[in-house]
Parts: C-alpha cells; sequence; structure tokens
C-alpha cells in the first residue's frame, strides 16, 4: 500500500474540500432552486439537497424529522421550513454550539433569478463542510446544524428556532454564524464578529488570516452602523441568539458588487478567498473545541 506523507494528505483535504464546497454552492445557486425564496418549489428542492446531505452524515434528527415548520404571519399566513440535524459531543453532550446558514434567497423577479451563490449558498456549503468534518471524529460538544428559512425578509427561521428550541437554550453556549463567506468587500475583507470578548482567538485568527477584520458585536462606527444592512446584531441570523443572551461569531461579507443582484453566481465565486474562509472557520471550530463552557458562556455557569 502507497503511504503518503503526512503533508501531502493534508493538501488533499484541503482539495477535496474546496471541491466539496464549490459543488455545493453550485447546486444550491442552480437555475432550478429558483433562487430558493421562501414558500417556493425551488426552496424545497434545496431542503431536499440539505437533508440528504444530513442523511448522508449520518447526523440525528429532532422529533424523527430534519425538518422545523414554522409560522411567522398569521394574516396573510407565511409559513417557512427550516433544515436542521445535529451531533452528539462525548465531553460536554449537553452544551450545544449550533451553526446556523439561512438557505433562502430572493427567488425569482420578472425574468430575473437571483441565484444568491454567495447570499447564501456560500454559508451552506461551510455549514455542511463543517459537519462532514466533525464527523470524522466525536466532537467536544453536542453540534446542531441549522439552515434558516426566512432570514432574508426578517430573521424568521432563527426567531422560530428559539422560539422552539429543540434544546434548553441555556444551554447553548454559542452560535457560529455563517453568511456571505464567499466574495472579498471592496477592501477584501471578510469578516469575524463577536470575536472581540474572545482575545486568545482573535490573537490566533490575526496571526494566520491577514484578510480576516474583526469586529465588536456592535460591528463598525456609527455611520455605517446608521444602514440597516451594518446593524451587526440584527445583520444576519445571529440576531435572535443575541437577544436572548446567547454568545456569537458571525463569519460573514459587506456588500459586494453582486449582493442582492442576479449576478451573485457560483461562476463568481473567489475560490481562494473561499478557501480562506473555510479555514479560518475551521481553525475556529477547533478553538472552540479547546475551550470549557464557562469560557464561552459565563453567564451560565
Amino acid at each position: 500500500m502507497l503511504r503518503l506523507p503526512v503533508a501531502a494528505l493534508l493538501l488533499i483535504q484541503v482539495f477535496c474540500a474546496q471541491a466539496n464546497l464549490l459543488t455545493d454552492i453550485q447546486q444550491l445557486s442552480a437555475a432550478d432552486m429558483q433562487g430558493r425564496k421562501t414558500g417556493t418549489v425551488g426552496a424545497g428542492l434545496a431542503r431536499e439537497l440539505i437533508s440528504e446531505r444530513f442523511a448522508h452524515l449520518r447526523l440525528d434528527r429532532f422529533n424523527n424529522s430534519y425538518q422545523q415548520p414554522f409560522v411567522y404571519s398569521s394574516w396573510p399566513e407565511k409559513t417557512g421550513i427550516n433544515v436542521l440535524a445535529w451531533r452528539q459531543g462525548c465531553t460536554y453532550p449537553n452544551h450545544y454550539i449550533v451553526v446556523t446558514a439561512h438557505y433562502d434567497h430572493l427567488g425569482i423577479q420578472g425574468r430575473k433569478i437571483f441565484y444568491g451563490a454567495d447570499d447564501n449558498a456560500s454559508g451552506v456549503a461551510a455549514m455542511l463542510e463543517l459537519a462532514a468534518r466533525l464527523n470524522h471524529f466525536c466532537p467536544v460538544y453536542s453540534y446542531i446544524f441549522l439552515a434558516t428559512d426566512a432570514e432574508e425578509n426578517g430573521l424568521h427561521g432563527s426567531k422560530a428556532f428559539i422560539t422552539k428550541s429543540p434544546v434548553p437554550p441555556g444551554s447553548i453556549v454559542m452560535n457560529l454564524n455563517l453568511d456571505m463567506i464567499s466574495q472579498p468587500d471592496r477592501r477584501g475583507k471578510l469578516y469575524l464578529t463577536g470575536v472581540r470578548r474572545y482575545p486568545a482567538l482573535t490573537a490566533q485568527l490575526d496571526a494566520t488570516f491577514s484578510t480576516l477584520q474583526f469586529l465588536h458585536h456592535r460591528g463598525p462606527g456609527r455611520i455605517a452602523r446608521d444602514n440597516p444592512r451594518y446593524n451587526w446584531p440584527n445583520a444576519s441570523d445571529h440576531g435572535p441568539f443575541h437577544r436572548a443572551g446567547i454568545p456569537y461569531l458571525f463569519f460573514g461579507g459587506q456588500e459586494h458588487a453582486y449582493y442582492h443582484t442576479e449576478q451573485d453566481t457560483w461562476q463568481r465565486i473567489e475560490p481562494v478567498f473561499l478557501d480562506m474562509a473555510m479555514r479560518s472557520i475551521w481553525q475556529t471550530v477547533q478553538w472552540l473545541e479547546q475551550q470549557p463552557p464557562q469560557t464561552l458562556r459565563p453567564d451560565k455557569h
């Protein structure tokens, strides 16, 4: 049997991960997904794809289902469906890290398909890659992988999860939210928000990733925060977790030239930037795995 050196094996793993990420982004942002608008056929196809991946990884279900339906408007009635699975940890099985990424997007408007490759097929792909990596060993914490619906029109999927969480909210020590990680902003940066409360993690990432911009949970300066998109505690699915008192780390980009346009396609993904984002997310998870619960959520200990 041919034995490859460790460095070669690691290189193969990197290439495989990058290929999986790009394939998932391509599939989730394909034309037949119709832009994955909540309540559409395309959104249903996205749920099927995510559920199939969860089943392939043999992740556990809550209430014997990977789906969490919810109502977010009673008149007229509007519904959404989250897709979630979980993996039990070995050291702290009753402490959960929830990895979120919204799978919905803007759908079809007129003759235009808003494909949503960066927003947010990229985050879902990274979530699935994390689930695959954590499947190779028993993690310290239990992990919930939550693909949310109806994020674009009000963070309704994450609100529904917090309202009817399948685990006690007090047992959730961290929300790791992934939203738009495959396109740099105009300064070539990927943002990591909420990390300032963990200086040891900031120092470790800063030494490796020059393209990461670290932010406090309040986000950018006052002028930028006047734009609702830059209201960092409410910019994406980490918002309901933050309001529930659950710490979060948010990997995400600011607006770029293709944001919320029909040009947000998988062909415009920047593979080198995507690889950097995935490596920084994985290094963050490895750091989280080394911390006791009281470090991640001291208010509960």
